[in-house]
């Protein structure tokens, strides 16, 4: 059996996933994805060399991808698609969404009469102002999808909501690199970690919240930086951390001069596991979320977790034991949020978090994504 995944762009958070995807199928598994789309970017070759895949030969150059944008879909006519799928033969396919490549890939999968698995994380949140004709195309595209490797609870909901069945959709898993992010915490020296401190000039009488991620609106990060200062009049001594850049970082900057928030501005993916390292809760505002990584990335650290309600990954990850769940467009829901921490057991809450995150890691997503096509492919036979 040769699975074939095909994802025009990722991150390196999910080498570890398909690294173990390969192992579970006893390397009979491929990824193919845009070289073109990573041509500006400087950690594409490292990120090549990682791949846990026979690239050169499974990667296209896609010089010639055109995008198209409606109302309906974003199409990638990408030249040598098909034809690149066809040199790897593969068993059973696996794509991105109802979008970019999944129309071809699907029209592959019905020529070659084989099973398609789409890879989808959106919710009812994030698609409740969608076009009828929109969601109309996944319903007509359900008919020829074998089925689907989701996040969690609020994306099924959301796929049963326009009627796909029950019985087609898996929890897969959108992990974290836990354990890469595990090693990097334990090679922190405490001379980095002091210095990094005194840099910052933290507070050790009170709590650091952490934020990272972009400094776009939609993450809602405006509504968490309204209230600080109310805030610092119960807590004077606590800091927040926003590690991060966006359109909206010098504007904050210039608005927002309170010294206990720190604009610490972007940080490479590897050097990131300090910052987790020095804070005492990771805390994110957003207003539209499918599935944060930064949320497990946290809990891997041993972070407790503020949390917006709009974030799908909140009932999978997030409970009492680990974490408070808050509404970002009421003051006083982020101010309770904020107070809540003062009064717990973090190390205890941290503790829980690691444990809460094991089901979410790279392996154990990876195991689900693979009993669920083992299972129905065993069906489909």
């Amino acid at each position: 059996m040769k699975v074939l995944y095909c994802n025009p762009i990722f991150a390196s958070y999910r080498i570890p996933f398909y690294m173990e995807l390969k192992r579970l199928f006893n390397n009979n598994f491929y990824v193919l994805y845009s070289e073109h789309r990573y041509e500006n970017d400087i950690r594409f070759q490292k990120l090549k060399n990682d791949i846990p895949v026979k690239m050169g030969q499974h990667a296209i150059p896609f010089t010639n991808e055109r995008f198209y944008y409606t109302k309906l879909i974003c199409f990638s006519f990408t030249r040598g698609l098909i034809r690149t799928i066809n040199k790897i033969k593969p068993n059973i396919l696996i794509t991105e969404g109802f979008g970019q490549w999944t129309p071809f890939v699907i029209v592959y999968a019905i020529l070659k009469k084989i099973p398609v698995y789409i890879s989808y994380e959106r919710t009812l949140h994030t698609e409740k102002n969608n076009l009828w004709i929109k969601t109309l195309h996944r319903k007509l595209t359900d008919r020829f999808v074998t089925g689907y490797l989701v996040n969690g609870s609020e994306c099924k909901k959301y796929l049963q909501s326009i009627n796909i069945k029950e019985n087609k959709i898996f929890i897969g898993g959108m992990n974290a690199d836990s354990q890469g992010l595990k090693k990097s915490i334990i090679h922190t020296s405490e001379i980095e970690k002091q210095h990094l401190q005194q840099k910052l000039n933290l507070d050790s009488k009170g709590l650091r919240f952490l934020f990272t991620g972009m400094l776009i609106e939609r993450k809602g990060l405006i509504y968490l930086l309204k209230v600080w200062d109310e805030h610092l009049t119960k807590y004077p001594h606590d800091h927040l951390i926003i590690v991060g850049t966006g359109d909206k970082l010098e504007e904050y900057r210039k608005a927002f001069t309170t010294p206990s928030i720190h604009f610490v501005g972007r940080v490479e993916y590897d050097q990131i596991g300090i910052y987790y390292n020095i804070a005492d809760v990771y805390i994110i505002p957003t207003l539209e979320d499918n599935w944060s990584l930064v949320v497990p990335e946290a809990m891997a650290c041993g972070l407790p977790i503020a949390c917006s309600r709009y974030n799908g990954c909140h009932p999978e990850l997030i409970d009492n034991q680990n974490g408070y769940v808050f509404d970002p467009l009421i003051p006083y829901s982020i101010l309770q949020c904020l107070d809540y921490f003062h009064h717990k057991d973090l190390a205890k809450m941290g503790a829980h978090s690691i444990i809460k995150e094991v089901p979410f890691n790279a392996e154990n997503s990876a195991k689900r994504v693979y009993d669920a096509i083992m299972k129905t492919t065993k069906k489909i036979k």
